[in-house]
C-alpha cells in the first residue's frame, strides 16, 4: 500500500499509480470524507445529474399507478 506524506501546507501528492490506476486528471476535485479513523478520497463526479439519475428509483412506487396513489394520499394528509 502506498504512503504520502503531509507537507506544511497540509497537502499531499497522490502516488503516480494510483492516480493512474483511477484515471484522474490534474485539476479534478475530489470529495474527502471521515470513515471512522481514516480518510477517503473519492473522484468528484463530473455531472451530478448523471451520478445520481436513479438514486430514488421505487421510492414512491414501482410504476406510475403506485406513484399516483402515493402523491394522492400525500396530498389528502395535508388537507386535514
Amino acid at each position: 500500500m502506498p504512503s504520502v506524506t503531509i507537507s506544511s501546507k497540509r497537502q499531499i501528492t497522490i502516488p503516480a499509480e494510483v492516480f493512474r490506476l483511477l484515471e484522474l486528471q490534474e485539476g479534478q476535485k475530489l470529495m474527502v470524507s471521515v470513515e471512522g479513523d481514516s480518510i477517503v478520497l473519492t473522484a468528484r463526479p463530473t455531472n451530478l445529474t448523471k451520478a445520481l439519475g436513479g438514486v430514488a428509483k421505487g421510492l414512491y412506487g414501482s410504476n406510475r399507478t403506485q406513484v399516483d396513489e402515493y402523491v394522492d394520499q400525500e396530498r389528502d394528509s395535508w388537507q386535514k
